[in-house]
């Protein structure tokens, strides 16, 4: 009897140690009031501290996401430009993680969208949040009307999109749907290109506000569609942002920009 208690303890023990995330388990009280910017940035403190004694691809990746949220959220201007590019810089470790990119990237010198192609799956995170990163901080910097920058940021989607379009709810059609909006004809801009992969991301994920903010932000000003875009944000805010619970704070800051826009004066 006392051995087989001795033996069901130890399991516990085992248990609960794969069971905890470091960093994760220490910000998870913060990360949950990730919609109150200093909550936010507590969170990060607590991964940035974890990944320095225990590094790993799941902190990394965080880390990417986490300063994206803190940069399109809560920040303005040259901090906003900053946070998005150290996103940037956390999903490209989050990345190096996969020995083949790793190679590809540090060692034989590729792009990172030449340096791409092979990456399994388990890291659609760090593909996605990497590409995100540098893609909202090329739009501010002006990066993505440079032809070479724009085809290594898509080349990660373009491939994503193959492995795992639904990741983050259509977020690889979502991203191509802004980049055709956005991008020069010379880098790739194609406004047919961004309704099709817009209306796809929609359908994957129709719950998924942001889409609808995307396309109110960068395609129906370029195609001057103004009821195309009063349509879009009236569903955004009439939208249930605990739809998907897992996201609904990342919800709330959506129809927060929405009222934003609405509010806007219409430029076309």
């Amino acid at each position: 009897m006392r051995k087989t208690t001795i033996v069901l303890a130890i399991l516990a023990l085992c248990a609960s140690v794969l069971q905890a995330q470091p960093g994760f388990d220490e910000a998870k009280q913060y990360w949950e009031k990730r919609g109150e910017p200093a909550q936010l940035k507590k969170a990060i403190e607590a991964y940035q501290q974890a990944y320095g004694s225990e590094p790993g691809y799941a902190l990394a990746e965080r880390l990417a996401y986490a300063y994206y949220f803190l940069a399109d959220a809560f920040e303005q201007g040259e901090q906003r430009s900053k946070d998005y590019y150290t996103g940037y810089e956390w999903g490209l470790k989050a990345l190096c993680y996969d020995p083949g990119f790793k190679q590809r990237y540090q060692v034989e010198k590729k792009g990172m969208g030449d340096a791409i192609n092979g990456v399994p799956k388990e890291f659609a995170g760090g593909i996605f949040w990497t590409a995100t990163c540098y893609g909202k901080w090329g739009k501010m910097r002006n990066i993505l009307k440079q032809l070479g920058p724009a085809k290594q940021a898509r080349k990660m989607i373009i491939y994503l999109y193959s492995i795992d379009k639904a990741y983050y709810y259509g977020g690889p059609a979502r991203w191509l749907g802004a980049f055709y909006a956005i991008a020069p004809g010379i880098a790739g801009g194609d406004m047919k290109k961004s309704k099709q992969y817009y209306e796809e991301a929609i359908a994957l994920a129709p719950a998924y506000l942001a889409t609808k903010v995307l396309m109110a932000e960068n395609y129906y000003p370029e195609v001057k569609d103004r009821a195309g875009y009063d349509r879009a944000l009236d569903e955004v805010l009439a939208g249930d942002a605990n739809a998907l619970p897992e996201v609904a704070i990342e919800q709330k800051v959506e129809q927060e920009k929405a009222k934003k826009l609405k509010a806007a004066k219409w430029e076309n």
